[in-house]
């Protein structure tokens, strides 16, 4: 269970902090408005606050703001938050404390996915939703997310280095395609590493397929769905090295 008191102090000093780091409440409601499309600019917010007697400070209605949402919309976007506030290199260590939070201690890396391969604003999205299911239990939905995730990639993967007439649309077969082309491709690299490739996508379709005849108890449910996740993100931040 996410403790938000914890979430929303943390996030708020870093979000507090002088230079790039610095979220102005029109730079917060810009980012917010991806994740609550009503919520209007950040002059006609803070008027409405005023004329309901509400606080108008910014400590206050960023944490109102994400209160309203619900709490898998929630985790994402707070998770968007962390991306930009990522990007400074003196945040890191609290970003990733902050993350840990929103998963439990299991949360891991995001993978960054060039734009060439993949939209990264997709990608990004898929795995703050996988970790956003698996927050209110939901571990089915978050190991299909999974597999939406690795099959698209792989994809997209192969769309960017094979001109083929047609390609492969299941999990499997996309993983051996990928697995071959980077055989034929690269020197030295060690054969157990790349069959790997093969071996993640059969489990995750495995997993996919099994999930729901399995009726894994909520402890056995946590942890594949987790193990699932990671997986995928591993892979994907493997295959980037080969872009």
């Amino acid at each position: 269970m996410i403790k938000w008191a914890s979430v929303y102090r943390d996030l708020q000093t870093l979000l507090d902090t002088p230079g790039d780091s610095y979220f102005s409440g029109p730079r917060f409601i810009q980012v917010m408005q991806d994740f609550s499309p009503e919520l209007p600019d950040y002059y006609e917010h803070v008027e409405k606050r005023r004329r309901d007697g509400k606080s108008t400070t910014r400590r206050h209605f960023f944490k109102d703001v994400l209160e309203d949402l619900e709490e898998g919309t929630r985790v994402r976007a707070v998770a968007a938050l962390l991306d930009e506030l990522g990007r400074v290199d003196a945040n890191a260590r609290r970003v990733s404390e902050i993350r840990k939070q929103l998963g439990g201690g299991t949360l891991g890396p995001t993978a960054s996915i060039p734009a060439e391969a993949w939209n990264s604003d997709r990608l990004n999205a898929y795995l703050a939703e996988i970790d956003a299911a698996i927050q209110v239990e939901e571990y089915e939905r978050a190991v299909t997310l999974s597999y939406t995730c690795l099959e698209g990639f792989l994809g997209a993967f192969l769309r960017a280095k094979m001109a083929l007439s047609s390609y492969p649309r299941e999990i499997i077969e996309l993983s051996r395609r990928v697995r071959e082309h980077l055989k034929t491709t690269i020197e030295n690299y060690p054969d157990e590493v790349l069959n790997l490739i093969n071996h993640t996508g059969h489990a995750v379709d495995k997993a996919r397929n099994r999930f729901s005849e399995a009726h894994f108890a909520d402890e056995a449910g946590s942890w594949l769905a987790t193990y699932i996740r990671d997986l995928v993100n591993s892979e994907i931040r493997l295959l980037l090295h080969f872009m």
